[in-house]
């Protein structure tokens, strides 16, 4: 079978819906390849090596944030733009010279990966030289798959997308598994995501990409992604940061928050995934002018996230003493105590995710919002980590990380209300209630004796009474899927 590069203006005639389930099923398959392989480690090596593999991935995804993470959807939109008003020339151009930046910013950014791993694992831990070059490995290779993602997107390819991951799903987990095989310890096992991700990038660069954009656009390119840069870094980057801040509280620190962390951050894909489909689609409705188009968007979506991610994080959060004993078979404990901080923390920024694409799918003024927005909420969560000190260890880090994430997204879902005029002054009532009292069941369960059962049934009951709660929602998500 020829491989085919990908086509950036020929795209095939797919509904919305059948595009978010394909989005799902992507997401969803490197979310399940990330997570079976750190299980694996977890379970099968000591826990100085899933925390070696945490800190590592931490690392390399910081150095992303700060530039090459915002190709991405800089890729989405401004392709999708360009498609939009049927320019085939500038779609080209717009891929080729993204490119052309993530190949130069993601050289640089690996260059300094091994400087980072020394500051932060190896000047604590020790360690061989050589380690930093799996860190650089993880930087080349997620900042040139991500931005081949935001293309697929971009280009309205998410099929031929999809049909990749499963390939690099089955390398992801196949080459985890014999590495543990071989015995192999330590940072090498950070080996088979660089090569996921990589085995991605081959087959979904978009190698016909061809032309240089207009100074005017090519300008607006660099100021999108530059402004993403500064607001990933405090919000995306915010969850790497604070692993490394775990690390350098102490081993007992360290092996608690890294199970944790890889425990709940797979669930932020839910998000991620729907995200993905309605960018594009919201950048079109921007650019023809439709906000009426674009407000129902943003409504619908977050209120299926408020409806659907609500029970989800909760009842993880509730029940975080059974999931962390039943998934790591009780070889991490302490992980449920810094479960619930991560869990309202990634809510809370799933549920602001559409805002964010409504205010930043729009004028290019827009980004000054999320970039201002997450600062906040990185100086927020610094401030508690300092005031905290080490006193709380892991605890204390994912209490400031979740101050940091509820911040950026109740601002942003404020400037997207406002931006959007939405009607969602019971809505915002009401996840605020929730939010409320997943904190405070959590606190309950884990102040009382270990009742497994007990968690679960307390988890499964909030999940219940949130779904009755949210029965109209669910109407007018029926309803409108039907229309």
């Amino acid at each position: 079978m020829r491989f085919r590069p990908v086509e950036l203006n020929n795209p095939p005639n797919a509904s919305t819906t059948r595009k978010g389930i394909l989005s799902f099923l992507t997401i969803g398959l490197q979310g399940v390849t990330r997570f079976v392989s750190n299980w694996l480690i977890g379970v099968l090596r000591p826990p100085v090596a899933l925390s070696m593999v945490s800190s590592a991935t931490a690392i390399a995804f910081t150095l992303h944030n700060l530039w090459t993470s915002s190709a991405s959807p800089a890729a989405s939109k401004f392709i999708a733009r360009a498609r939009g008003k049927d320019d085939d020339t500038e779609v080209h151009a717009v891929a080729a010279h993204l490119r052309r930046r993530v190949l130069q910013v993601g050289a640089f950014l690996a260059f300094l990966a091994p400087f980072a791993w020394w500051f932060v694992w190896q000047r604590f831990y020790g360690g061989e030289w050589w380690e930093g070059l799996c860190v650089s490995a993880i930087v080349l290779s997620v900042g040139a798959s991500q931005f081949a993602r935001g293309v697929h997107f971009g280009a309205a390819q998410v099929a031929r997308g999809t049909r990749v991951d499963m390939v690099t799903s089955v390398v992801g987990i196949g080459s985890t598994v014999l590495l543990l095989a071989l015995g192999v310890q330590g940072i090498l096992l950070t080996v088979p995501l660089s090569l996921t991700m990589g085995v991605y990038a081959v087959l979904c660069w978009p190698w016909t990409a061809h032309g240089v954009p207009e100074r005017k656009l090519r300008s607006e390119i660099d100021k999108f992604v530059l402004f993403g840069a500064l607001g990933s870094i405090a919000s995306a980057g915010m969850l790497q940061i604070s692993m490394s801040v775990a690390t350098s509280l102490g081993e007992q620190s360290r092996d608690m928050y890294a199970p944790a962390l890889q425990l709940v951050t797979p669930l932020s894909m839910i998000a991620q995934a729907m995200t993905l489909v309605l960018y594009p689609s919201m950048a079109q409705a921007q650019g023809a002018g439709d906000l009426d188009r674009l407000r129902r968007q943003t409504d619908l979506t977050t209120r299926m996230f408020v409806t659907g991610l609500v029970p989800i994080f909760g009842a993880m959060a509730i029940a975080s003493r059974p999931v962390v004993a039943l998934v790591w078979v009780g070889r991490h404990p302490g992980a449920e105590l810094v479960m619930p901080a991560f869990c309202l923390a990634l809510l809370a920024t799933n549920l602001a995710s559409p805002s964010v694409s409504a205010v930043t799918s729009g004028e290019h003024r827009n980004m000054w919002y999320s970039m201002l927005l997450a600062q906040a909420g990185l100086v927020v969560a610094i401030i508690s980590w300092i005031v905290v000190g080490g006193s709380r260890g892991a605890v204390g880090v994912g209490v400031g990380y979740a101050l940091g994430a509820l911040t950026t997204a109740t601002g942003l879902f404020v400037v997207a209300w406002r931006l959007t005029r939405q009607r969602w002054g019971l809505l915002a009532a009401k996840v605020l209630v929730g939010l409320a009292t997943i904190g405070l069941l959590s606190y309950w369960r884990l102040g009382q004796t270990t009742n497994h059962l007990l968690d679960v049934a307390t988890a499964a009951g909030f999940a219940l009474a949130w779904l009755a709660l949210s029965h109209r929602e669910v109407r007018a998500l029926l309803a409108a899927r039907r229309s």
